[in-house]
């Protein structure tokens, strides 16, 4: 499998808000980042059991995810894609959360080692921020 393909099928894991099916695509020591999250949530998090616990969290506060115009881009690096989508999700409070994503992806050993996701943060902040619940 591609990375290209790893990130859409992580992408896919996500929507099914399971943890244990997102899991199994990560490496134990990788990272998921969010450059662009609002001040005072965490940006970064490193190891499977950071990964895990904050996944845990944004399921509890989405009861919907959905990811549509998928476009995934492998580099000439085969440890190396980026991909593009967009979000539809429902959050815990009834809210409709939508945004657009873009993400560099890398994998060692044919699972994820860093996704670095870029998102509209000032959409994050007119839902109510949800990512700072999420780490309450």
């Amino acid at each position: 499998m591609t990375t290209a393909e790893l990130a859409v099928r992580f992408l896919k894991a996500l929507e099914t808000r399971d943890v244990d099916q997102v899991m199994p695509l990560w490496n134990e020591n990788g990272t998921m980042e969010f450059p662009y999250v609002p001040e005072g949530s965490p940006s970064r998090f490193e190891g499977a059991d950071a990964i895990r616990a904050t996944l845990a969290s944004a399921f509890i506060q989405r009861t919907r995810v959905s990811f549509f115009e998928v476009a995934a881009y492998q580099a000439e690096n085969s440890n190396l894609a980026f991909i593009e989508f967009k979000g539809d999700m429902r959050l815990q409070s009834g809210a409709h959360y939508n945004n657009t994503y873009i993400a560099k992806a890398e994998a060692r050993g044919g699972k994820l080692f860093h996704f670095k996701e870029f998102f509209n943060p000032l959409v994050d902040l007119a839902a109510g921020n949800p990512r700072a619940a999420e780490n309450e």
